[in-house]
């Protein structure tokens, strides 16, 4: 009984801290490494997202980014566990652009009829 009654009265004292981890996916719109957030815009507005050197992923995102950030609430602040960037807003190189139809790499080899 004393046990129980120790362990309540610890928890008077102690804050209650909503902790949970979720998904969050969107656009980087701009990283500030010296602050350590991200602002990211979603679906439903934009979101600042905050990262630490422990942040799986941080160290490569750059603004234009499409990425899937794995988070966990904290205080009210949405804090970076990882950060999965995929690079589908870049450019294509040139072996990666699709072949207009008509276009030179679609005739034959000179000489060929």
């Amino acid at each position: 009984m004393r046990k129980l009654l120790a362990f309540a009265a610890v928890m008077l004292f102690v804050p209650a801290i909503s902790v949970y981890a979720a998904l969050l996916e969107g656009t980087v719109a701009r990283v500030d490494q010296g602050k350590k957030q991200i602002l990211l815009k979603t679906d439903k507005g934009q979101e600042t997202v905050e990262f630490s050197a422990a942040t799986k992923g941080a160290d490569k995102v750059k603004a234009g980014d499409r990425v899937k950030v794995n988070y966990t609430e904290k205080a009210g602040k949405i804090v970076a566990d990882a950060i999965d960037a995929s690079k589908s807003s870049a450019t294509p190189s040139a072996g990666e652009r699709p072949i207009a139809p008509g276009s030179m790499k679609d005739m034959p080899p000179s000489g060929v009829r």
